[in-house]
Formats: structure tokens, sequence, C-alpha cells
């Protein structure tokens, strides 16, 4: 009973991405989506939408008081990502060994899903966690999802960071092999166009490889709100700031997930059911989805065991929610960035994350149901 509970749960709520997804990919099929409406709403994503999110989601789910309380679970989720970068890493060098692929593997091994996925799980769990545990249902669910959001903070701001230099180191090296490979009297007939507009050129790159991002910026912003309990209290509680200002953010960042799955059904119908090429084989897919379905949730399994047993976190529908972080597909986001930093990265960022998302609908339940036999719920 509790392991059907959980498949209906996990097949559910991937369904629900896909039928999302399938919306995307319609949408392009009937070519009311092109692919340079698709780079539009990447780039407004990143600018409006996700900021959003984080803004609305960290100063309703967290208090200055309440803070510390979650200071395990941030220290759990850059484990993860710390742990994600490090398998990717070591993958490459040892059984992948792409060079060409590098960015790619990086992002899909440490990017997971911590949003969509997770958040219909709190919804969808939290009655059944409720009658195992003896707990109020809307304690429990309260608390996961204040879990998730925190993650979802974290990760959101580190992704697009990391992820963007990551991404921009591999176009420069490219850019830089692609120079030397040429013979001399090539170069010498790209050196006048190059100096007609190498100043132009420098501005963009500087403004590229800049730090700062608009989901960064936006944490910075959150944590300074509630680093002033003054500020938080009069967004939260004064009815005028909070109609006028707090609601219309919000009702922006409510918009995220269904406008990153659009874009991922629609880039994966134009990039891969259009284009019958394939850049990578198929093998080496599978290796890269290995290392977020397979691999990660077994260093998960092991990091929430010693945090269990050193009595770090003892609640363990919590310290579920932080293992499913461990187990869940690559995130969609991965796809806005390639998009968005490295295009040659689109159409094998697409393939990995079709074929995530179809094997994490029997992968997902096989690690939940893992943990609840382990840890007994």
């Amino acid at each position: 009973m509790q392991e059907l509970t959980i498949i209906i749960a996990i097949v559910s709520t991937t369904f629900g991405v896909f039928s999302i997804s399938g919306i995307g990919a319609y949408l392009s099929y009937k070519k009311i989506i092109n692919k340079q409406l698709t780079s539009q709403l990447s780039n407004l994503t990143e600018n409006l939408f996700i900021p959003a999110l984080i803004f609305t989601n960290f100063l309703k789910s967290l208090t200055l008081e309440t803070l510390y309380m979650y200071i395990p679970c941030i220290v759990i989720t850059l484990l993860c990502l710390f742990l994600g970068y490090l398998v990717g890493i070591l993958s490459n060098k040892f059984w992948i060994k792409q060079n060409s692929l590098n960015s790619v593997i990086l992002l899909a091994s440490s990017n997971p899903h911590t949003t969509n996925l997770q958040l219909q799980l709190c919804y969808g769990l939290s009655k059944w966690f409720a009658q195992m545990t003896g707990q109020p249902e809307k304690l429990i669910e309260a608390k996961l999802i204040t879990t998730v959001i925190i993650q979802t903070v974290l990760v959101t701001a580190i992704r697009w960071t990391i992820g963007r230099s990551i991404l921009e180191q591999q176009e420069n090296t490219q850019t830089e092999l692609e120079m030397t490979s040429l013979s001399l009297p090539q170069q010498n007939q790209l050196t006048q166009p190059l100096s007609s507009y190498q100043e132009s050129k420098s501005q963009n790159d500087e403004k590229k490889k800049s730090f700062w991002n608009p989901p960064l910026c936006a944490t910075l912003v959150s944590i300074a709100f509630i680093c002033i309990p003054i500020m938080q209290t009069c967004l939260l509680n004064n009815n005028i700031i909070y109609n006028t200002i707090f609601v219309p953010i919000q009702t922006i960042s409510k918009a995220t997930s269904p406008i990153v799955l659009i874009i991922l059904g629609s880039s994966l119908y134009q990039i891969y059911f259009e284009n019958s090429e394939r850049l990578e084989k198929y093998q080496t897919i599978l290796y890269i989805v290995f290392n977020r379905l397979l691999l990660m949730p077994i260093l998960g399994l092991c990091v929430i065991i010693i945090v269990h047993t050193q009595n770090i976190i003892e609640d363990k529908c919590q310290l579920f929610m932080l293992f499913v972080t461990f187990c869940t597909p690559s995130s969609i986001n991965i796809l806005l960035l390639a998009r968005q930093y490295l295009q040659e990265a689109e159409q094998i960022v697409a393939v990995i994350l079709l074929n995530s998302y179809l094997l994490s609908i029997f992968t997902l339940p096989l690690w939940m149901i893992t943990y609840l036999i382990m840890f007994k719920i």
C-alpha cells in the first residue's frame, strides 16, 4: 500500500510535467512558438520569472528567527551540488571522456530539479506522512515546502552563477581551438573583420562575463529583507504595500514553472524531433543520465544515513525530501542556460533531459521506496 501511494504520486507528478511540456511541443508543431520566441522566453525567465520566484518564496518561508533551523538543510543542499560537480569531473575523466561535452556533463550531473517535482510531492505525500508519523498534515506540508523553497533558492542562484561561467568558459575554449586550427592565410583574412568590431565585442564580453545575474541579485535582496525584520514585516503585513508590491511579484513568480516547462517542450521539438542527426553516441547520453539518476542517489543515500545516525536532522520527513534532491533528474533550467550562453549544446542537453525524465518515472519510485524501507517510516 505504501509503495503504491508513492508510485501513484511520482507517476502523476511526472505525467503533469510532461503534459505541460507536451503543450510546448504542440505549440511548436503548430508554428505558434518558434525558436526566436523560445529564446526570448528563456531570457525573460532568467531576468524576471526566476528572480520573482526566489524573492517571494524566500520571504514567505523564512524569518531571521527560523533561518537557523534550516542550516543543516542548506549544508546538505550545497553538498549535493558539490558532489554533483565532482561526479561530473570524475566521470568525464575516467569513463565518459568527452572533453567537448565537459560543461554539459558538469551541469547535468550537478543541477537537480528542485521545484516542480518536489513541490508536487510535498502536496501529494504530506497526508500519507501525517498518517505514518502522527503529526498534523499542515505542519508536515509547511515543513516540506519550506525545505524545497530553500533548496530552490540555493540551487537556482548557484546554477545561474556557476553554470553560466562554465558554459562561457567552454565557449571561449572552443573559439580558441577554432582559431588555432586555422591556417595562417585564414587567420590573416580574419584580422581585418575582427578589428572592425573588436571594441563592441570587448564590451559585450565584459557584460556577458559579469559575475552578477538576476537570480543571484534576487537572492541577496531576499537575504537583506530577512536580516532586517522591519522590512520583511512591512512588506508582508502592511496591506497597502503587500497588495501593491508583493502580490504582483508573487503573481509573476507563479508563471515560472509552466513557462519553463513550455520552453522545454518547445525546445525538445525544435532541437530533437526536427533534427534527424545525432551529435553524440547514445551511449554517451546514457552515461550522463546515469550520473544523475543512479550515481547521485547512491551518494545521497550515504549522506542521509550519516546525517541521521549523527542526529543532525532527526525529522525523517525532511530527510526524505533532502534525499529526493539527489534522485531527481537534471533541472530543466540547464536547457535555458545552454540556449542563453552555449547554443551549440542545446541539442545534446535536450536529448539528456528527455531521457532523464522518461527514466525518472521508474528510478524515482525505486529510490523513494528504498528510503522508506531503510528508515521504516
